[in-house]
């Protein structure tokens, strides 16, 4: 039979669609409804066409007239389906695709479009049943496996997401969108191995994708590796990623990476694209309050409330900048805070531990206690979701195997060109950063704060000492582990002493020594009851998850006092122990009797070194700038609940 004008000018029409002139078919099947209006076909095509064109209310006419000529066809079926659901009439589309499915089971298409609407209304269980179907018939369809996956994920069930994603990535290696829903599985699992594994293979792959190097900046980040975190991070930033919300996420990790002039810069930048974003406000305002800005860092903090009054980071902020002297609305919303369910674990956790030191300001201990109970037992079942779990047998025999190893220091050698380093540690919450502050305001010393190049370089090398003894080490490793120290310090001005005051090197004093035999240890102690009772009071890491019980705080005391007590029977006089409570105490004689030990002469600005100008960038930031106080005594208020 000869084909007709009608059907002449609907494949002229879809000639011109394929070719992207969408008008021009537009006209094509309005000439064909003009030539056969009663042509199911050419009215379908023609609202077909008007709904791609986002000319919705014109084609729903057309559309159901060819469901009228032809109500048996599915495809026509399915393009009034299509203008139902972008009508938000979902509930009517999916009516009409279930009806075609039931009809024509052998159609994956229809199972894969009733998958999308149920996906819409958000049933991901039946989306992926529906999902199922549809690769049942089409198997070895990347899109609708990642389709199945993806509704799997959202129904929860992770597992089964991750098999098919993996189907799917056999079928086309490389899909970003697979990628990137691989990525998001990672994240929400925190399976930060297995996203820096992905994230690198995805930057082998295409070095150009800003996504794939943020994604494997955030692994590093949540695994430690901060320096590598930063550098993948500002590797996205020049890739053009470059928002507010971007650079302030950036300027944050700079602050934790201790990298203060690039968080400084990255902030500001931030600010001057949005001076409303939120991650930016409370950047600059952690930035201020290390600075010793605290005048300032309460203006941002307030400005963030006035965004979002449930900003937690900001009241965590003002609890820390007040001493916990909140008033008495901001008391009463972070009580709120604390409890609510529909915020993320970390905003619980920083609004308990804010609450809690309200609290005990207020002189209300047993509420305030219970606080840090709450705090703590939530941070400790976030950490053990991620697999950081305290093991006191583990942490037990690494302290027998640090002393097998190091049951002699070699000899003091003279002194090497260069800086002299000056290693401060002890526990957390002992008193570091008050040492380091009394030293640091010397004007022939650069504090370098908390630097954690010791920590990568004991990693290291706990790795060589499995498989050989310490004498077995090639000289030459030595030396890149020292060159390794020093490349990564900040510019030293010409400093005659660097400090160092990561209070995690206590576990390597033995390795420092190896590496450098010029530096000296300064060992900070504070009562153990007070070291402790601080400890369960701040918010720590994850890596460090001992933290968050009272009975694990006190065996990780113990192993470290038994390897202190190693360290001082080994190196003799290469350290020095400075108990906290003595230098507070007697600061007049303690204080230059510290600068001896670091082979400094006293100077008058280490007696008022909390007029620094000087960075702080730790948990202690608030005290250092306070002339010598004893903060001791809290714990006896805290009795009862610590026998």
């Amino acid at each position: 039979m000869p084909e007709g004008p009608a059907q002449e000018s609907i494949g002229l029409g879809h000639a011109a669609r394929k070719a992207g002139r969408l008008d021009e078919a537009l006209g094509h099947y309005r000439a064909a409804l003009d030539h056969e209006p009663g042509s199911a076909e050419a009215n379908s095509v023609y609202g077909l066409m008007l709904l791609n064109l986002g000319r919705v209310d014109e084609a729903e006419a057309p559309l159901r007239r060819a469901v009228e000529i032809s109500p048996a066809h599915a495809a026509f079926r399915m393009n009034l389906a299509q203008l139902l659901a972008q009508q938000g009439r979902v509930e009517e589309a999916v009516k009409i695709v279930a009806g075609v499915a039931a009809e024509g089971p052998q159609f994956w298409w229809a199972w894969d479009r009733l998958g999308d609407l149920k996906v819409l209304q958000q049933e991901f269980a039946d989306a992926a049943l529906h999902f199922g179907q549809a690769v049942e018939l089409r198997p070895k369809d990347p899109s609708i496996l990642f389709k199945w996956s993806r509704a799997n994920f959202d129904a929860g069930r992770i597992e089964e997401a991750l098999r098919i994603l993996d189907d799917a990535a056999n079928l086309a290696p490389g899909h970003e969108a697979i990628l990137r829903l691989h990525a998001e599985i990672c994240e929400a699992q925190a399976r930060w191995p297995a996203l820096e594994q992905l994230s690198r293979s995805w930057v082998q792959a295409n070095p150009k994708n800003a996504q794939a190097w943020r994604l494997l900046a955030r692994a590093q980040t949540e695994s430690g590796n901060l320096k590598q975190a930063m550098q993948n991070f500002r590797r996205s930033l020049e890739l053009g990623w470059r928002d507010a919300g971007s650079l302030a996420t950036f300027g944050k990790l700079c602050l934790t990476a201790l990298e203060f002039e690039s968080a400084v810069a990255a902030l500001a930048e931030a600010e001057t694209l949005d001076p409303h974003n939120i991650q930016m406000l409370s950047g600059q305002a952690i930035q201020l309050m290390f600075a010793g800005h605290y005048d300032e860092a309460q203006s941002y903090c307030r400005r963030s409330l006035q965004i979002n009054p449930n900003d937690v980071a900001a009241y965590k902020l003002l609890t820390q900048l007040t001493l916990g002297q909140l008033p008495d609305d901001d008391f009463a919303a972070l009580q709120r805070l604390a409890v609510r369910a529909d915020i993320s674990a970390e905003d619980r956790i920083s609004a308990a531990f804010a609450l809690a030191d309200c609290l005990d300001t207020r002189g209300e201990t047993d509420r305030a206690f219970a606080a840090y109970e709450r705090a703590n037992h939530l941070a400790g079942e976030v950490a053990a979701a991620q697999g950081y779990r305290y093991d006191p047998a583990a942490r037990a025999r690494q302290t027998d195997q640090l002393m097998a190893i190091f049951d002699s220091i070699p000899a003091r050698t003279a002194a090497a060109s260069g800086p002299t380093p000056v290693f401060i540690m002890g526990m957390p919450r002992s008193g570091t950063t008050l040492v380091e502050s009394v030293i640091g305001a010397h004007s022939s010393v650069h504090a370098c704060g908390e630097r954690g190049e010791a920590r990568w370089i004991m990693e290291e090398f706990l790795a060589q000492a499995r498989t050989m003894a310490i004498a077995e080490i090639p000289e030459g490793t030595w030396k890149q582990w020292r060159d390794f120290y020093w490349r990564e310090m900040p510019e030293l001005k010409g400093a005659a002493v660097v400090t160092d005051k990561n209070p995690w090197n206590f576990d390597a004093v033995g390795l420092i020594l190896r590496l450098f035999p010029d530096a000296r240890i300064i060992h900070v102690r504070r009562n153990p009851v007070e070291t402790g009772f601080s400890i369960y009071r701040n918010a720590f890491s994850k890596f460090m998850p001992f933290a968050n019980r009272l009975e694990y705080i006190g065996h990780y005391y113990g192993e470290y006092a038994r390897l202190m007590a190693h360290w001082e029977r080994v190196a003799g006089d290469r350290v020095t122990t400075v108990q906290y409570e003595d230098l507070i105490g007697r600061f007049e004689s303690g204080g230059p009797t510290l600068l001896a030990a670091c082979g400094l002469e006293w100077e008058e600005s280490c007696k008022t070194y909390w007029n620094s100008s000087r960075v702080i960038s730790t948990m202690s930031t608030m005290q250092a700038r306070q002339p010598p106080r004893m903060w001791a005594g809290r714990a006896n208020r805290y009795a009862a609940h610590l026998s």
